[in-house]
């Protein structure tokens, strides 16, 4: 009578630790490469975020690296929070013509992706009010 105990108890005993293994973590939606074409120009700006917390950028003749944090899920109204301080900067201009200096002043933004998540728009606000975009997301 003891060995359907035991049995049950092994079993038990296993399948308890595979659940106690940790998946990994599935990587934040944002990181990988994005790139937007400001419209009627043929100026292309680029940006790679790294799942480190860093992100490398190019558009028009500026190149930047920043440090990043995002948020690990969207708000209620569906936007995530990134705040990035540019590390970095050629010191030349952008696609829009502004310089980013590397002052250590965190930029925050908020970022809303598609649902496929292979496209997102960046916005001053929590609101569809002052964004640009869509950034589409390029192949690995």
């Amino acid at each position: 009578m003891r060995t359907p105990f035991f049995i049950a108890f092994a079993l038990c005993s296993v399948i308890s630790a595979h659940a106690a293994d940790p998946l990994p973590p599935a990587p934040h939606p944002l990181a990988g490469s994005w790139s937007w074409t400001l419209p009627g120009k043929a100026c292309t700006e680029q940006l790679h975020y790294r799942a480190d917390g860093t992100r490398l950028g190019s558009s028009g003749e500026e190149t930047t690296q920043s440090r990043y944090e995002v948020t690990a899920i969207p708000s209620l109204l569906g936007f995530y929070r990134l705040s990035e301080t540019v590390t970095d900067s050629n010191g030349k201009r952008d696609c829009s013509g502004d310089l980013h200096t590397a002052n250590g002043e965190p930029v925050t933004r908020f970022i809303q992706f598609s649902p496929g998540k292979d496209q997102l728009i960046v916005c001053r606000e929590e609101s569809l009010k002052a964004c640009f975009g869509p950034l589409k997301r390029l192949p690995r």
